[in-house]
């Protein structure tokens, strides 16, 4: 098997369902119910003349690439088909042969500019790639016989990180990447939904399908140690809503571990720096305070860059996530 692929993406076919969620989801400024769900096939031909599909799937979330709130949702699903369509007619007016990666690096800027032309920003650019990309790998790893965690170990896209990233220039990923050995198990990590119920009485219209729906029920019949935590953007609101989670959690003899997704839902540090404060002076929440790994992108991507976030991330790390879009 070769390291580096070269390949032509032949042909890229795009199917739609609809998707009813077994319970509302509410993230950010958004409370999901239903959206499409778009699938992705793509082939591939190599260099023998030898071809093979790859698909990919994803839902078209919105509010979650572009959080206009004058969009609906479904100018918001309009937009990620867009970044998919336009993607293909890059990819498919190109008959060189190239890596899985080159062929994405190259054509990036192509589709940035493109989707910035139709008023579409770059986490919606960024949408198509990464769903035909998905699907050109599976089809690679079809081409040579191999499992995603051996084509990845091999990296047979060729991934060259330094070709987007210059200040990436000289990290060999290829050694690291070959270093890697694949876990036998991981934990699943749960996210608690702003609506989420919480507990038995928190429930207005219960599914009972007999799976699961509160967090209480949920750890009971999977044992849950791991939570991502949404929060609103409302410091007494979050703390009251995390008081009784944290009543749920703290029932556990075991150790338990969370991170605080803000969904850029603070407009800047001093908002999420609040809620940290006072979560972490909340007698009752001190359990919980200590558990948190992490915060994710808490604050507003019009202003994530410009934000001195130091006092936040001297108390917990922050990742930045999509808000830098």
């Amino acid at each position: 098997m070769s390291n580096a692929v070269q390949i032509r993406v032949k042909e890229i076919d795009f199917f739609q369902r609809p998707v009813t969620l077994r319970l509302p989801f509410r993230f950010g400024i958004v409370t999901l119910t239903e959206a499409p769900q778009a699938f992705v096939r793509v082939r591939v031909e190599n260099q023998r003349g030898q071809s093979a599909w790859g698909a990919a799937a994803e839902m078209l979330a919105p509010k979650w690439f572009d959080k206009n709130p004058t969009l609906s949702n479904e100018d918001n699903f309009d937009q990620l088909r867009r970044s998919l369509s336009l993607t293909r007619e890059g990819y498919l007016a190109d008959s060189s042969p190239r890596t899985a990666f080159a062929l994405f690096a190259d054509h990036y800027p192509q589709q940035t500019a493109a989707c910035a032309a139709e008023d579409l920003n770059e986490l919606v650019a960024s949408f198509g790639p990464a769903v035909i990309d998905r699907a050109i790998l599976d089809a690679l790893c079809r081409l040579e016989n191999i499992t995603y965690q051996e084509a990845i170990r091999h990296n047979l896209p060729a991934i060259d990180p330094a070709q987007l990233s210059p200040d990436l220039a000289g990290f060999d990923l290829t050694a690291w990447l070959a270093s890697l050995k694949p876990r036998n198990n991981i934990y699943a990590r749960h996210t608690v939904g702003l609506v989420d119920p919480i507990t038995a009485a928190e429930q207005e219209n219960p599914v009972q399908d007999g799976l699961p729906e509160t967090l209480e029920e949920v750890i009971a019949a999977y044992g849950q140690r791991y939570f991502k935590l949404k929060v609103g953007g409302d410091v007494e609101a979050d703390i009251d809503r995390l008081s009784r989670i944290a009543a749920v959690l703290d029932r556990s003899p075991e150790p338990y571990y969370a991170t605080l997704d803000g969904n850029e839902q603070y407009a800047d540090s001093e908002g999420i720096l609040a809620l940290w404060q006072a979560l972490s002076e909340n007698p009752g929440l001190q359990r919980l305070a200590a558990s948190i790994l992490f915060i994710e992108q808490p604050i507003s991507r019009t202003n994530a860059l410009s934000q001195d976030i130091h006092r936040l991330s001297a108390a917990k790390p922050v990742i930045i996530d999509e808000s830098d879009a």
